[in-house]
C-alpha cells in the first residue's frame, strides 16, 4: 500500500551515480514537476549551499533576462530603425559580414545547445522545463538581433544602443552560467553540451568586439551628416553614458585655448530655429483657448525629453537608497565571523561587487537626468528669448504703452532665467517626497515603530516651511514690482538726459532713483534674505532633529540594543535624508519665483498686437495720376481705446 502524499520520482541518471549527481549533471530531469517549471531535484534554490553555486534552474534566470531584453527592446529597436531612418547607399564590407558570420555560428551553437536540453527532458509537454524555455527564448532572440544588425549597415552610423546592451547582458549571464558548469564539473559527464555553452560565450564576446571596439567606416556614412556636427549625433549609447564623446575636445582644451571656432555645431534639435518653432506652435494652440497657460506650452514643446530625465531620477534615487540595505548585509557578513558559523566569502564578495554595480548606475543614471535638465534648459531660454523678442515686433501702440522697453529687458534677462533655473530643480518637486519616503520605508526596516518619531518632527515642520513660502511668494512679487519700477525709470531717465540736464533735474530723478533702488529694492531684497535664511535653518536642522528623535525613541521603546548593522545603515539613510530636506526650500523659491514670471510672461504674450490686415501689399500704379492711396470717412488715433481723435 502506498500513501497517497507519497510522490514517485522517476529519476533519468544517464550514467551519473552517488550522492551529488544533480549536482555534477544540471542537464537532469524528473519526469514530474518539483517545483512549478522546474523539474530539477534542488529546484528555484537560489543558491545550493552545499556547493554554494545557484541552482540549475536559477541560473537561467539570467540568460532569460538577456533574451527577453533582445526580443522586447530589439523589437522596438528594429521598427525605428525601419520607420525612423533612411536606407543609404552604403557598402557592405567585411566588417557586415563578420558580424552575421559570427551571429549565425551563434544561433548554430543555441539550436544545439536546445537539441541537447531536448534529448535530456523528456516529456517536455507533461512536464516543461524552464531551461529549455529560456533556450528558445534566447534563440528567438537572437534573430531579432540578426534583423536588427543586419538593417543598422544601411541606417544609422553608430552601433544600435539595444544590441550593445544585449551582447552585454548574453555576456553576463552565460559567464554566470558557464562558471556554474565549471564549479559542478559538467565536462566530465556533459561535455559535448559544455562545449557548446563555451562556444556561445566565445561567440557573444567576438560579436561584441566587432559591434562595439571595431568602429564603422565613417567615410561611407558622410550622407548622414553634417559638417563640424556636435559627436553626440552619432555616439553610442556608452559613449553617452559615460559622455566619452567629450574627450577630444577635452584633450584639444588641454593643448590649447579654446575658441568659438574650435566648438562643434549645435545639434539640430538646440538651435534657436528649432526650439522657437515648436515653442511658437505649442504658443499658438494656448493662443486658441479662453485661457491660455504658458505652462502647458513649455511642457508641449519641451516635455518629452524633460519627462525622461525624470524617470531617469527615479532609477537613481531608488538606486542610492539600495546602498544603505547592501551595508547593512556587508556588516552583517562581518559580524558572522565572530560567530562558529561564518557566512560564505563568495556572499561577501557578492555584496561588494553589487554595491560597486549600484553605485556606477547610480552615478551614470544622475548624471544623465542633469544632462537633459540642463538640455531642456538651455532649449527654453533660447525658445522664450524668440518668442519674446518676436512678440516686441508685433506689439500695437496700446500695448507698448503698457509693456515699455525696461519690461521686455526684464523679460528677456529675468523671468525667462526664472524658468531656466526651474528646469534644473522642477523635478524635486516629486523626486524630493519621493526620497523621504523610500527614507522611511526603509527606516522603518531597520528601527520600527521608531522612525514615527521622525515622521513627526517633519510634520511639525511642515506649517513652519508652509508660512515662510507664503511670505517669499509676496516678496517676489514686490521685489519683480520694484525692479520694473527702476527699469522704466532709468529708461525714462536714459531717453531724456538731455532735458534733464537742460533743466538741472538731476537731483530730482537721482532722489526718485535711489528711493526706488535704496528704500523700496534692497529693502525688500533684505527681507527676501533673511527670510531665506530662516528657511534654510529650519530645514537643515531638520535631519538632524530627525535623527536624534528616531534613536531616542527606539532606545526607549525597543528591547534591541543599538548594533553596527542598525546604527550605520540608519546613519546613511538619515544622510541621504538630509539632500531632500534641504532642497525643498530651494524647489519651493524657485517654484515661486517661476509662477510669478510666468504670469508676467503670459500677460506680456498675451498683450494687444497689431492688426495682421491693417498693411495691404499691392501693385504700384502704372500712369501717372492714378491714385496711389485714397483715405474716405477715417479717423486717426493713437490709442484705439480712446475717444479723442487725432486727425478726422
Amino acid at each position: 500500500m502506498i500513501d497517497g502524499n507519497l510522490q514517485l520520482v522517476i529519476g533519468n541518471d544517464r550514467g551519473s551515480t552517488g550522492p551529488f549527481y544533480t549536482a555534477a549533471n544540471p542537464l537532469h530531469a524528473s519526469t514530474t514537476l518539483r517545483q512549478p517549471f522546474c523539474r530539477d531535484s534542488e529546484g528555484w534554490g537560489p543558491i545550493n549551499s552545499d556547493i554554494a553555486d545557484f541552482t540549475p534552474c536559477f541560473v537561467d534566470v539570467p540568460v532569460s533576462i538577456a533574451a527577453a531584453w533582445g526580443v522586447v527592446m530589439g523589437v522596438g529597436a528594429l521598427w525605428l530603425l525601419l520607420k525612423r531612418r533612411e536606407p543609404q547607399d552604403v557598402p557592405k564590407n567585411w566588417h557586415f559580414y563578420a558580424k552575421l558570420v559570427v551571429l549565425a555560428l551563434l544561433l548554430t551553437s543555441t539550436v544545439t545547445q536546445g537539441h541537447f536540453q531536448l534529448l535530456s527532458y523528456s516529456r517536455l509537454y507533461i512536464a516543461p522545463d524552464f531551461r529549455f524555455w529560456a533556450t528558445v527564448l534566447t534563440l528567438a532572440s537572437l534573430v531579432v538581433i540578426f534583423a536588427v544588425q543586419y538593417f543598422e549597415h544601411w541606417r544609422s552610423r553608430q552601433p544600435n544602443g539595444v544590441v550593445l546592451f544585449y551582447w552585454v547582458f548574453f555576456i553576463i549571464a552565460h559567464g554566470i552560467k558557464l562558471r556554474s558548469l565549471v564549479t559542478r564539473e559538467v565536462f566530465r559527464y556533459q561535455l559535448p553540451y559544455f562545449i557548446v555553452v563555451t562556444i556561445s560565450l566565445a561567440l557573444a564576446v567576438v560579436e561584441f568586439i566587432l559591434e562595439y571596439l571595431v568602429p564603422k567606416k565613417q567615410s561611407a556614412y558622410d550622407t548622414l551628416g553634417k559638417e563640424d556636427e556636435c559627436p553626440y549625433e552619432y555616439a553610442d549609447i556608452f559613449s553617452i553614458l559615460t559622455f566619452s564623446w567629450m574627450t577630444p575636445m577635452m584633450k584639444y582644451g588641454y593643448k590649447a585655448f579654446l575658441t568659438q571656432d574650435d566648438m562643434w555645431n549645435l545639434r539640430d534639435r538646440d538651435t534657436t530655429k528649432t526650439t522657437g518653432t515648436l515653442l511658437e506652435d505649442s504658443w499658438g494652440i494656448e493662443l486658441d483657448k479662453k485661457s491660455p497657460s504658458l505652462w502647458i506650452a513649455l511642457f508641449r514643446a519641451f516635455g518629452g525629453p524633460y519627462m525622461r530625465g525624470a524617470i531617469i531620477k527615479c532609477g537613481s534615487d531608488i538606486l542610492a537608497f539600495v546602498q544603505p540595505q547592501l551595508l547593512r548585509y556587508l556588516i552583517s557578513f562581518v559580524d558572522s565571523y565572530r560567530t562558529p558559523t561564518p557566512q560564505p566569502v563568495a556572499r561577501g564578495v557578492a555584496i561588494a561587487l553589487a554595491m560597486f554595480a549600484v553605485s556606477v548606475c547610480q552615478t551614470a543614471c544622475l548624471h544623465q537626468y542633469f544632462q537633459r535638465a540642463f538640455e531642456t534648459g538651455m532649449r527654453v531660454k533660447s525658445a522664450l528669448t524668440g518668442l519674446i523678442y518676436s512678440k516686441a515686433l508685433r506689439l500695437s501702440n496700446e500695448g507698448r504703452s503698457a509693456k515699455t522697453t525696461g519690461d521686455i529687458v526684464n523679460h528677456m534677462a529675468v523671468d525667462q532665467q526664472r524658468l531656466v533655473d526651474l528646469t534644473q530643480f522642477g523635478t524635486q518637486l516629486w523626486s524630493a517626497p519621493f526620497q523621504i519616503t523610500l527614507c522611511m520605508v526603509s527606516l522603518y526596516q531597520l528601527v520600527g515603530n521608531s522612525m514615527w518619531a521622525g515622521i513627526g518632527v517633519m510634520i511639525l515642520m511642515i506649517p513652519i516651511n508652509g508660512m515662510i513660502a507664503r511670505m517669499m511668494k509676496t516678496l517676489q512679487i514686490v521685489q519683480m514690482k520694484n525692479k520694473d519700477s527702476r527699469t522704466r525709470l532709468m529708461t525714462e531717465i536714459l531717453n531724456n538726459m538731455k532735458s534733464i540736464k537742460l533743466y538741472a533735474w538731476n537731483k530730482a530723478f537721482m532722489g526718485k532713483l535711489s528711493h526706488i533702488r535704496n528704500d523700496l529694492e534692497l529693502n525688500t531684497l533684505r527681507k527676501i534674505g533673511a527670510t531665506q535664511a530662516v528657511a534654510n535653518f529650519t530645514w537643515s536642522s531638520t535631519p538632524f532633529l530627525v535623527s536624534c528623535t528616531t534613536f531616542a525613541v527606539f532606545v526607549l521603546i525597543d528591547d534591541r540594543p543599538l548594533t553596527t548593522d542598525l546604527v550605520f545603515p540608519a546613519l546613511t539613510l538619515f544622510n541621504l535624508l538630509t539632500f531632500p530636506l534641504s532642497i525643498l526650500p530651494m524647489v519651493i523659491t524657485s517654484i515661486i519665483e517661476a509662477s510669478v514670471a510666468v504670469r508676467r510672461l503670459t500677460d506680456y504674450l498675451t498683450a494687444d498686437e497689431l492688426q495682421e490686415d491693417a498693411v495691404l501689399f499691392q501693385e504700384p500704379v502704372t500712369h501717372n495720376g492714378d491714385e496711389s492711396v485714397r483715405i474716405r470717412d477715417a479717423s486717426f488715433t493713437w490709442n484705439k481705446y480712446q475717444a479723442n481723435n487725432v486727425l478726422e
